[in-house]
């Protein structure tokens, strides 16, 4: 014999429950039992920026590239983290930028790297304010100042451009004017 019930017996119940329910018609039908919703959740905290990526065992051909790469790397989880209101992961992403900074710095002063138009000086002076303005973001951060460290986020991406217009022969140069509007990008 089988454990499941039989057609037979399911139809009995099926019919068996109609038949003890009050027979209603439109006009005469209770409202539906109002429904409460359910509460407001608070969604687990998000795990720490810096745990998405080791920035710091990015490479590139040269010292410089290797810099750039952390860089991007770095200042996505920067970006995330200011979204994320966790500045407290900010001061120690940027930390992982010191090593390649230094790197940069020798290679530089070693002749082992030459920017594109071959200007050491003003590529370092660029590189020293760009990191100048990193400094400026992390002490923000480490105030808790949402809206400097987002500020400070914004001058560092304008030294990255800056930079990248000197020394990158395909990027656009900046506009000359704030009002200026951007240049289509083409893909």
């Amino acid at each position: 014999m089988s454990s499941r019930p039989s057609l037979v017996a399911l139809g009995a119940l099926v019919a068996l429950v109609a038949l003890t329910q009050p027979a209603c018609n439109r006009s005469d039908c209770p409202p539906p039992a109002a429904t409460t919703p359910p509460a407001a959740t608070t969604p687990p905290p998000a795990a720490p920026v810096t745990a998405k990526a080791d920035c710091g065992a990015l490479t590139g051909a040269n010292a410089v590239q290797t810099e750039m790469r952390m860089l991007e790397c770095t200042l996505a989880l920067v970006v995330t983290a200011i979204g994320r209101n966790d500045l407290a992961s900010v001061p120690p992403a940027i930390a992982t930028l010191h090593a390649a900074k230094e790197a940069t710095e020798q290679a530089l002063h070693a002749g082992a790297y030459k920017p594109v138009n071959g200007d050491v000086a003003a590529f370092a002076a660029l590189d020293e304010a760009f990191h100048d303005s990193l400094v400026t973001l992390v002490q923000a951060a480490a105030a808790n100042d949402h809206a400097g460290t987002a500020a400070a986020m914004g001058t560092v991406l304008g030294g990255c451009q800056g930079c990248h217009a000197t020394f990158r022969p395909t990027v656009p140069p900046a506009p000359s004017t704030p009002s200026a509007a951007p240049t289509a990008h083409t893909h």
